[in-house]
């Protein structure tokens, strides 16, 4: 279409290509990045094809992408399922998510993109759009910067505006005057944009009563609609639309010939909905010309087909009920015309019983249908409730889940700083304090220094892994009980402290983040010898039974009375309490003043 002139690889002329509807040129915009080249292709692809051309999508699976290609992906599986698959359920949490990326990565061209893809689901979910589209309708006009941003502002003010549930809030004038305005100005009559204003402009002199003014401008937006899948819609709506004027004029020939035109333009995602809209236009229009066996026909498929898409109306009850009526009213004609010619009273009596017998029944139908009517009504209308708190809850989930990864993060980073290197410089400052006491010692110095050396090695390595985002203890020492071993081959100070592992049927190694959890309890446990216990032996004992694991840490130390014992803010014992908790294991606690102290932690595999 040639709006655009230039190909920037920049998400400001990508955005400007697609709200321009120039799909060809944001296909051919260029991104450094191939798989954010893949993702502005797929997108602006699925929108081109509107559902219209059955295609497979492919999907990278890289765990970690740039934002941006997120974005785009988010929105590409979104508008597969509003489009193609008609999926509704699966829209919106794709749509919310390029959402709260955009605004995470301050990103403004996409977070227009992804309100723009916001608003079109409410577009399409009509019987919802009341109150739950209204603020990111305002925020969207907050951002709009330019005409077309503006007239995309003013198309979904209007869209919502005439779908409105209450009739009396459908009347657009004043947003119909602005969005003509901002047309006529800023694009040519051949922009897919024009067509748009058109379908609506026709709309609005129907409610303003003038309906040869909306019967020209349907007919020029049909010009216009051309081969765009993307516009297929406004094909098929004008045809509609041009269908009820001829037959509330009572031309119920033409409004039939507008009926058959829709099927040129049936929308190949959605063919059970099309066909509904059809074939109720048609049953009506042969009601009128009084055919009455094809009209039920019709009337019965349109039903059946409502059935499928489970929109619960109860049509075809009500369109049986008047055929019946139609028929027996023709017959009661037949009957009396009969009866002025043969002038048989038995006849006519007759007649009027089973006419009266014919009505009777017509009143019970219609009865039964209204009461199954609003049956449906209100079931609608408490699913309308169950989905409106389903995605509120989804827009509140996802603030939360964002708010609790970065506490969660944050927290880790903690207890990692505390449980690793904190553990490491704990033994390693009690070795430099034994090497002060026993500096004197020419035989043992050498060694000391060595020991001590190691320590704030590996303290040094400990603080360098977490640097690069790495696992650390466990999985570079391979495995839980070759760390522990060496944790404790640390811990041990000549004339001081000796620590002893044992372990019973831990022959197989753990789950990966299962062994750094329980390393860390252990690794914060020995800490507490080191720093508090004033012990000189220590016994580390881990046995694995068949559903859990059994840990023993036991010292000869001072102790302490374990009945005050409370939780405090600051890692130690408590920061064990919540890693076992996590785990849903159990911990115990025997410790008494003088006599040394011993944790029993339980772990279910």
């Amino acid at each position: 279409m040639g709006m655009l002139t230039q190909s920037v690889a920049s998400p400001s002329s990508y955005v400007e290509a697609i709200f321009h509807m120039d799909y060809e040129k944001a296909k051919n915009i260029y991104f450094d990045n191939h798989e954010t080249q893949h993702y502005s292709t797929l997108l602006a692809t699925i929108l081109q094809d509107y559902g219209q051309i059955p295609t497979s999508y492919s999907f990278f699976s890289t765990p970690e992408r740039e934002e941006a290609q997120n974005i785009l992906a988010s929105l590409s599986k979104g508008y597969i399922n509003l489009y193609q698959t008609k999926n509704m359920l699966d829209v919106l949490p794709h749509f919310m998510n390029a959402y709260t990326l955009s605004k995470q990565q301050d990103n403004t061209p996409y977070l227009k993109l992804s309100l723009y893809a916001i608003l079109e689901f409410y577009r399409f979910e009509y019987a919802q759009t009341n109150s739950l589209h209204q603020n990111y309708l305002d925020e969207f006009g907050s951002l709009a910067e330019d005409p077309i941003e503006e007239i995309w502002h003013q198309v979904f003010t209007l869209y919502f505006n005439y779908q409105s549930i209450e009739p009396n809030n459908r009347d657009g004038k004043n947003y119909i005057d602005t969005l003509t305005q901002l047309v006529d100005t800023h694009l040519p009559q051949e922009h897919p944009i024009y067509a748009i204003a058109l379908s609506m402009q026709a709309f609005q002199q129907e409610l303003n009563g003038d309906l040869e003014k909306a019967i020209a401008l349907h007919k020029q937006c049909l010009t216009l609609c051309g081969n765009y899948n993307f516009l297929k819609y406004l094909c098929f709506r004008s045809h509609y639309r041009l269908s009820e004027i001829e037959y509330a004029n009572a031309n119920f020939t033409k409004s039939l010939e507008w009926a058959h035109g829709m099927k040129n333009f049936v929308d190949n995602a959605d063919t059970l909905k099309s066909q509904i809209y059809i074939n109720k236009l048609l049953a009506k229009n042969n009601a009128e010309l009084q055919n009455y066996e094809l009209a039920y026909r019709q009337y019965e498929y349109a039903v059946q087909n409502q059935f499928k898409l489970d929109l619960r109306e109860n049509t075809l009850q009500n369109s049986k009920m008047e055929i019946d009526l139609r028929t027996a009213e023709k017959e009661k004609q037949l009957l009396l015309e009969q009866e002025k010619r043969t002038r048989n009273r038995n006849i006519a009596i007759g007649l009027g019983g089973g006419l009266a017998a014919v009505l009777l029944l017509s009143v019970l139908l219609y009865k039964n249908s209204k009461k199954k009517q609003r049956i449906a009504e209100q079931e609608r209308e408490i699913e309308i409730q169950k989905k409106e708190k389903i995605l509120k809850e989804q827009e509140l989930n996802a603030i939360d889940a964002m708010i609790a990864g970065q506490e969660k993060e944050r927290q880790r980073l903690a207890a990692d700083l505390h449980d690793s290197v904190g553990a490491t410089l704990s033994a390693a400052k009690l070795q430099f304090d034994h090497l002060k006491k026993n500096k004197d010692k020419l035989a043992t110095l050498e060694t000391m220094f060595q020991k001590t050396g190691s320590l704030l090695d590996e303290a040094y390595n400990e603080v360098r892994s977490m640097a690069h985002v790495k696992h650390s203890g466990v999985i570079a020492k391979e495995g839980l009980l070759p760390a522990v071993e060496k944790l404790a081959r640390n811990a041990s100070l000549q004339q001081s402290l000796q620590v002893e592992v044992q372990d019973f049927g831990l022959t197989e190694r753990l789950e990966p983040s299962l062994e750094i959890s329980i390393f860390r309890m252990i690794q914060e446990l020995v800490t507490n010898i080191i720093k508090h216990a004033n012990a000189s032996e220590a016994t580390i004992a881990i046995t694995q039974h068949e559903n859990s694991l059994n840990i023993i840490v036991e010292d000869n130390g001072k102790g302490f009375n374990a009945t005050k014992f409370q939780q405090k803010e600051g890692m130690g014992l408590s920061s064990i309490e919540r890693r076992v908790e996590f785990l849903e294991g159990t911990l115990e606690i025997d410790a008494t003043p003088g006599k040394g102290t011993t944790i029993l932690i339980d772990i279910p595999l």
